[in-house]
């Protein structure tokens, strides 16, 4: 596995990681893109990552600049302030900044298919890797992961008080942390409706789409997959039965072996990246 740190929005850096397959010479390249309270290493991802080098593919997954941890915390929340200060134009400025260091970096460049380039996104990664599908063809194919359908979460009354007060907070219940969400979230999604409100973006994507999402997920509602399916002509739905929002996954994630949910997610994304659906 390789490590690399490079500089991200407002001085902060962006924290990734590649894993190649053992014997296949340059692979298609997957960029895995987490969710909100989420990082690269949560759960049972870095053990996704590991069984799709497995099926032949180079995977890189990161932490944006400003979800709270640093390089040297990756998995823990020490910078509060910078997951305050996150928004939606950092997100996808993060993700531009990747992949444009991917192309541009000889050790990365020369060992993966870059004709092959793929994102995967959960939850809001989700909705990040759709924005960015529409704006750079030079992603080829995507997959999302219970991807959200819209990133206006809040109702009147919230944004009300949200912009009045400045700031919010939401308890993150793993870590019993108050985590700062400020106003500025919001308002940089109210600018830039054409940008970030994915009924908008949906059908710019040309490229195909796979829209994974599980049946009982209870963060974002199957409904929500259904919209996004119906937005983009060429996408196609699989829905997995029963499972939940992490496709059974957990953090800390404690066993071995991936959830069986997550594995059929894997084997969905590994026939659609490899043409063999």
């Amino acid at each position: 596995m390789s490590k690399f740190v490079i500089p991200g929005t407002s001085d902060k850096p962006i924290l990734f990681d590649i894993q190649y397959p053992e014997s296949q010479d340059k692979p298609s390249l997957i960029i895995f893109l987490h969710g909100f309270k989420g990082f690269k290493d949560w759960g049972q991802w870095p053990l996704m990552a590991t069984e799709l080098t497995k099926r032949g593919f180079a995977v890189l997954r990161m932490n944006f600049s400003h979800n709270g941890t640093t390089p040297e915390h990756p998995v823990d929340f020490v910078d509060l302030d910078a997951f305050g200060d996150n928004t939606f134009t950092q997100e996808t400025a993060d993700v531009q900044s990747v992949i444009d260091y991917v192309f541009v970096d000889k050790s990365i460049s020369s060992t993966v298919n870059l004709d092959q380039l793929y994102l995967v996104g959960h939850s809001r990664g989700g909705a990040i890797t759709m924005i960015t599908a529409a704006e750079d063809a030079r992603v080829k194919k995507l997959a999302t992961l219970s991807a959200v359908s819209t990133l206006q979460r809040y109702t009147v009354e919230e944004l009300a008080y949200w912009k009045e007060n400045g700031v919010v907070y939401i308890m993150n219940g793993r870590t019993n942390q108050n985590m700062p969400l400020r106003y500025t979230l919001a308002e940089d999604y109210l600018n830039n409706l054409d940008r970030f409100e994915l009924s908008r973006v949906a059908p710019k994507i040309k490229q195909p789409y796979l829209v994974i999402h599980t049946e009982n997920d209870e963060t974002v509602p199957l409904s929500e997959a259904k919209k996004i399916a119906s937005w983009v002509p060429n996408s196609k739905l699989e829905i997995i039965p029963e499972s939940n929002h992490s496709f059974g996954g957990m953090h800390p994630y404690p066993h071995k072996e991936l959830p069986k949910d997550t594995l059929k997610a894997i084997d969905l994304m590994s026939a659609f990246f490899t043409g063999n659906e």
